[in-house]
């Protein structure tokens, strides 16, 4: 199955991403099939082949959400303007997903790496699209900030002062100077100040 991608724009047509992600999980799938088909032992034939299935799972579970993503935007969905965003989203998530297993993509040989490019392209156009509305997208799934461990959300507006509290709560900041500076870099960094003055 050959995926018909001339501009980038043709990435939004729900049938060229189906026919993308339908043609990687069938892939994986078709190759562990034919793995362990090799093996005498169902079992040892799983325990070999593990990365492989894992990975097969998670291509057909990612296909089953896209589909679902474009199937329930097939319908009519209230709202001014909640369904192109929700659009965006589905064509984002679905490009990202593209982008993260371009490989998986690519050997399949439904797509070409100037396709795989164009996706890409794509994708960062979306971004720019949907970044006006990030903050009330994020908001619409109405988590607390207690919940996401954030700061950002302070009704008494004192950002910055709670993120540099919060950032010397992290281990890593114990200490101003990281450990094997004295012992390793400090003589290092002498011995190149005498260097320099030679």
């Amino acid at each position: 199955m050959v995926i018909l991608i001339f501009v980038a724009e043709d990435w939004l047509k729900p049938n060229a991403v189906l026919g993308a992600f339908e043609a990687r999980a069938a892939k994986k799938l078709v190759t562990c099939a034919k793995n362990l088909s090799k093996f005498t032992n169902p079992e040892e034939g799983f325990q070999e082949l593990s990365v492989d299935l894992v990975e097969a799972a998670v291509a057909h579970c990612q296909l089953i959400v896209v589909s679902k993503f474009i199937e329930k935007l097939q319908q009519d969905i209230p709202g001014k303007g909640v369904k192109h965003q929700l659009e965006l989203l589905c064509s984002i998530y679905a490009l990202s997903l593209l982008h993260k297993h371009l490989g998986d993509f690519l050997s399949t040989g439904c797509i070409t790496p100037k396709q795989g490019s164009l996706a890409n392209d794509l994708l960062r156009s979306l971004y720019s699209q949907v970044r006006p509305n990030a903050i009330g997208l994020v908001d619409a799934f109405n988590y607390t900030d207690h919940f996401l461990g954030s700061v950002l959300g302070r009704y008494d507006g004192d950002v910055y002062p709670k993120l540099y509290e919060e950032a010397w709560k992290d281990p890593l900041n114990d200490s101003v100077v990281p450990d094997g500076f004295q012992e390793y870099i400090r003589p290092m960094l002498k011995q190149q100040l005498r260097n320099a003055r030679l």
